[in-house]
């Protein structure tokens, strides 16, 4: 049991499982209610239409008694139509059979026709004509007089001696009766008693489909079952009233219930059926169940799918991270070319950690060529006082035996080396051309009357800072590499301006020029991120300016051979330098 709560409590924390199982909550909640709504429409639907057949059914047994009501009437109206036949009638109702038998002789002799016409052949033949007819049956009951006309001996001697009088309805005849009036003075004269079989009805119902289960029962308003059809348990004339029938169909006991009442001969008609036997209402709810199913499991199914590549996505993504929180930083997440939030936050992830990884090899590179740096300003540094001394002594030694040059040349050898120990990141521009303009005075004393110099820098600029030492290395290049020492007209120009927010150095000789093949191969190296300190010119101080302050700053190179060569550093113009910590503002 306890493992069993653990189970689930480490599953409803996992966010995959939370969403499937309130996905899948709501998709059984939604198809249970679909379920209900579904079967209880199709039921009513199915019983609607059943009850409808049977309302059909009800209508043509209606219309079978209505019928035979017209067809009593029909007969009683032709009889006041005829006036020899409605005395005749008369006269029989009102004496006995022996007087009215007088009576017939009499108005046969009377008559021209040779063929006798009278009520009681009329009754005879007419009544005949409907092979449902039992019996018919004209009284009158102050004089006691009564003609009986049998049309179906089998089914009128089935009949015991109350019924055939009327005394109680008999079952499974239907009886019509009319009364019969004198149309002069309207005085009853007698009735007619019709006694009709239900044979119609009974084929009607026979030869209708799907009928079997149901049963049909004619009750009068006494609750008299006059007909019944079918085999069902249901005892209508117990239950039912007229009034409740003429409200549709009703539910009593498991059984479905429809009526109506004839108001011709007041017989109430009545269906009904068991509702388990309603014509395929369950194999509809079965129908409807399995295809909620099969939709449930569907609409279930594909998110299920869904999520679970989702989840394996987001297992995947945390197993990389805990990776990387161990500290491999080498470990990328698996991307797709689908546009979702996963495949966002996995390219991001390894973007992040590329970044991460070029920034730690920048930063390692970047202490490690400090560490050498500062290895070989520890060695440059080396007792500089007993240079310094040593220096002085050589000078004065010089000057003394009428060196004065010579002396020059080491007091200016002394200031480049001075400069040469300071370990400040940035330093003034103008320090920075002197140191230039001290190595370029030595040097013209080596070549005299061979080399000019230029330096042009924009007043805008003379208070901007830059990084030690990236004149000289540059102009020591022209001399070692770009003089031409046959010539006197050798000539390095150095110009500092402002453009924008950026500083422009642009120093030009007229020296030598570089090869194409040389001037590529040396733009490749300044290209490259990662050079050794070793180097020195031109790569020294494109990577040393890079580390500084960015890619995106530094030397470009360009050249002609024979001709000239012109360097151009670019980099943020600075204004402001917090010593403590060496830090830059731009201004």
């Amino acid at each position: 049991m306890k493992a069993l709560i653990s189970l689930i409590k480490k599953l409803s924390g996992r966010m995959f499982y939370r969403i499937f199982f309130t996905y899948t909550t709501i998709i059984l909640m939604a198809m249970s209610a679909l379920f209900i709504i579904l079967s209880s429409y199709y039921s009513d639907f199915v019983i609607q239409r059943e009850m409808d057949r049977q309302r059909n059914v009800i209508e043509e047994i209606q219309s079978e008694l209505q019928k035979k009501h017209a067809f009593v009437k029909q007969g009683i109206r032709q009889l006041y139509l005829d006036k020899t036949l409605l005395q005749d009638l008369s006269f029989a109702l009102q004496h006995d059979y022996q007087a009215y038998l007088d009576y017939r002789l009499d108005k046969y002799y009377e008559s021209d026709s040779l063929v006798p016409y009278n009520f009681d052949i009329f009754v005879s033949n007419y009544f005949s004509s409907d092979s449902e007819v039992i019996a018919a049956v004209v009284r009158n009951e102050v004089y006691g007089s009564k003609y009986e006309y049998i049309y179906n001996h089998s089914q009128w001697n089935l009949l015991d001696d109350d019924e055939k009088e009327l005394l109680r309805t008999p079952k499974n005849v239907h009886v019509l009766s009319e009364q019969i009036n004198d149309p002069t003075s309207l005085d009853k004269l007698g009735t007619i008693d019709v006694l009709f079989s239900y044979r119609n009805i009974d084929q009607l119902l026979t030869v209708r489909e799907n009928l079997s289960d149901v049963s049909f029962k004619l009750i009068d308003a006494e609750g008299n079952v006059r007909y019944a059809f079918g085999e069902g348990d249901y005892q209508a004339e117990k239950t039912l009233t007229y009034q409740s029938i003429q409200d549709g169909y009703i539910e009593d006991n498991g059984y479905l219930v429809q009526g109506l009442v004839d108001p011709v001969s007041e017989l109430m008609i009545t269906a009904a059926i068991p509702e388990s036997k309603v014509e395929n209402l369950t194999s509809y709810k079965l129908s409807i169940f399995l295809i909620i199913l099969v939709l449930t499991l569907f609409s279930i199914g594909i998110p299920f799918l869904s999520l679970k590549n989702y989840s394996k996505r987001v297992n995947q993504m945390n197993r990389k991270m805990k990776e990387v929180q161990k500290g491999d930083l080498s470990v990328r997440m698996d991307t797709t070319t689908a546009d979702d939030d996963l495949n966002v936050i996995s390219s991001t992830f390894n973007e992040t950690l590329d970044t991460l990884e070029e920034y730690i090899n920048k930063v390692y590179f970047s202490r490690l060529k400090q560490k050498e740096a500062e290895l070989a300003n520890l060695q440059a540094q080396i007792n500089p006082h007993f240079l310094y001394n040593t220096l002085e002594a050589i000078r004065m030694k010089a000057i003394a035996e009428g060196g004065r040059v010579t002396g020059k040349m080491i007091v200016q050898l002394a200031d480049l080396f001075r400069y040469s120990l300071q370990t400040a990141e940035l330093i003034p521009i103008l320090d920075e051309k002197d140191h230039a303009y001290q190595y370029l005075e030595l040097f013209k004393i080596r070549f005299p009357n061979q080399l000019t110099s230029e330096f042009h820098i924009d007043p805008a600029v003379m208070d901007a800072y830059v990084p030690p030492f990236i004149l000289q290395p540059i102009i020591e290049n022209y001399l070692l590499h770009g003089l031409k020492r046959d010539r006197l007209d050798n000539k390095v120009s150095t110009r500092i301006t402002k453009k924008g927010e950026l500083l422009h150095i642009v120093i030009e000789d007229n020296g030598k020029g570089i090869e194409p093949q040389h001037l590529e191969e040396i733009q490749e190296r300044l290209a490259s991120k990662h050079q050794t300190s070793s180097s020195i010119g031109l790569g020294n101080v494109n990577e040393r300016i890079k580390m500084k302050f960015g890619d995106d700053y530094g030397i470009k190179l360009n050249s002609e051979p024979g001709s000239h060569t012109i360097v151009q550093i670019v980099m943020p113009l600075l204004k402001e330098v917090e010593s403590h910590d060496q830090r830059y503002a731009s201004g």
